[in-house]
């Protein structure tokens, strides 16, 4: 029999769709599995409340309240203080997670315990007073993986295994036994194929896992004990109960294991004998299902994470970005306060600092680089989405300040500007552009010069030289007799006809001029 209802409940949230974690997780699965209840959600008395609030167009719609004799459920949340130890002052948890270590060290953190009574959907008229909102937690509730075929695999713990990631080796052998050493402090779980099915290979790891967290150094659970003792006992339920949660935590059915069945009765004991028991157990449970669901997310993360950027690879390839030098600094009044910024490690507010030099003007085409650096000795300390710094520490230091422009960007400013004076790296993209131009010619048809004396000549772009060939083809391809230089201020036609005028000027291709035969009548 599984610890929770097959396939019949998600994670328990809030109305809100938050997750509950550890303890008020699993007690709020245990108690929908005692109640009955099939949509894990709940709600404090104060947001049923909220939900009687007029409708989109200000009409009265039909009041939302809990039903009459049902009880709460309590719920526990630590909340935190965080108060300057000199001023005084209160901030945000959140914002103080966020200060670095030297600045939380100027704070008093305060826990406290706070208990929230709950109540499930289920013990309010929530169905009949918004039937649409029922319906899309009912949906919502819905079993999070559909496992295809029996022997499903779950990634983020393949890997797990894969990798070693774990917090000890993880041996998937060919045997029947699976179990934790304490000595050794190592996993050894039997194959996937020897099992039922994937949930149960899953299951029975994630029991495994929850024993290896009380190792020594870990969450240190472990004693001196002897098999079938209470505190080996104990140490059973932590796992089965861990094993239970992540199970249901990823929507899978985590059935008691055969050889914990002879413990059912000691814990049941226990727990009439001390409640005081069954809190004990949850916060190892809690502490330990908290230790193995944050490893398998973090997994989860990455592999989404590589699947993203890997997608992003295939469907829409990065842009390139050329850098333009917009303020070149190297007088001490400048370089000084960037100098203070950079030896402090702040190299967010070297770049604000640095972003204040930028004059507001276009890109100059003469100091545009294909990378930031152009110079021996050139470090880039940091850059955004719209500009990079670089500095150079020879000479005294120096900081160039580069404004980011898309490939597109550049391209673009060719067209309107050429290349006269323009870097090199911008020159290649403009001879890249006159080479595509070209391609994209030849596709429908090839350029040729037919001339006045009859000769047919050829055309192509030299990319090396920059150049417009012009030849005659042979069995062995063109053999080239002209070079004209590209001029990339004009386009590939206005190109292409100035080849055709200077072609036309040379002597060698004008028509012939024919001699006039005339012949005369002799006298006799």
């Amino acid at each position: 029999k599984p610890w929770f209802t097959e396939g019949s409940l998600q994670w328990p949230r809030n109305l809100s769709g938050r997750e509950y974690n550890g303890m008020n997780a699993l007690m709020l699965m245990l108690h929908c599995e005692k109640e009955g209840y099939t949509i894990p959600r709940f709600c404090t008395f104060d947001c049923v409340q909220r939900l009687n609030k007029p409708g989109k167009n200000g009409e009265e719609l039909p009041r939302v309240s809990v039903l009459k004799g049902e009880k709460s459920f309590p719920v526990m949340l630590t909340t935190f203080t965080c108060i300057h130890k000199e001023t005084k002052e209160k901030i945000k948890y959140d914002d103080y997670k966020n200060l670095s270590e030297d600045e939380k060290k100027e704070y008093n953190v305060y826990p406290k315990m706070q208990v929230f009574r709950v109540f499930n959907v289920a013990q309010t008229n929530l169905k009949e007073a918004r039937p649409e909102l029922w319906e899309k937690l009912e949906k919502e509730n819905g079993r999070p993986f559909v496992h295809e075929g029996e022997m499903f695999s779950f990634e983020p713990v393949e890997r797990l295994i894969r990798d070693n990631l774990w917090i000890c080796p993880i041996n998937v052998k060919h045997q029947d036994d699976a179990f934790y050493s304490i000595s050794k402090n190592e996993i050894t779980v039997p194959e996937k194929v020897q099992f039922k099915d994937g949930e149960a290979f899953y299951g029975t790891l994630f029991h495994e896992m929850g024993h290896s967290t009380g190792a020594e150094g870990v969450l240190n659970r472990f004693q001196p004990t002897s098999f079938g003792s209470k505190e080996y006992s104990d140490e059973e339920l932590v796992a089965e109960l861990c094993g239970a949660l992540i199970s249901q935590r990823y929507g899978m059915a985590k059935h008691i294991k055969e050889d914990s069945c002879p413990y059912l009765k000691s814990w049941l004991d226990n727990l009439k004998e001390s409640p005081q028991y069954i809190k004990t157990v949850l916060m190892d449970v809690k502490k330990a299902s908290s230790m193995i669901t944050q490893k398998i997310d973090q997994i989860a993360r990455d592999i989404e994470r590589e699947k993203t950027e890997n997608q992003e690879r295939t469907e829409t390839p990065k842009e390139k970005v050329y850098y333009a030098s917009v303020a070149y600094l190297q007088m001490a009044d400048d370089t000084n306060r960037l100098d203070a910024l950079k030896d402090k490690g702040d190299y967010n507010g070297l770049l604000i600092l640095a972003k204040e030099y930028y004059d507001g003007n276009g890109m100059d085409e003469q100091y545009t680089y294909a990378s930031p650096l152009q110079n021996r000795g050139d470090d880039l300390l940091i850059e955004d989405q719209h500009f990079a710094v670089v500095y150079n520490g020879s000479v005294g230091g120096t900081y160039d300040v580069m404004l980011k422009y898309t490939e597109q960007e550049v391209r673009d400013h060719i067209r309107r500007y050429g290349v006269d004076r323009a870097s090199e790296d911008v020159k290649a993209l403009a001879r890249e552009m006159a080479a595509e131009q070209f391609a994209e010619m030849t596709r429908h048809k090839m350029p040729v010069f037919e001339m006045p004396n009859g000769d047919v000549l050829h055309v192509n772009y030299n990319r090396d030289r920059d150049s417009l060939d012009v030849g005659t083809m042979t069995n062995a391809g063109m053999t080239v007799k002209h070079h004209y230089p590209y001029d990339h201020n004009m386009t590939l036609d206005a190109n292409l006809q100035g080849v055709n005028e200077q072609l036309n000027d040379l002597e060698e291709y004008r028509e012939e001029q024919q001699e006039a035969e005339y012949s005369g009548g002799m006298r006799r």
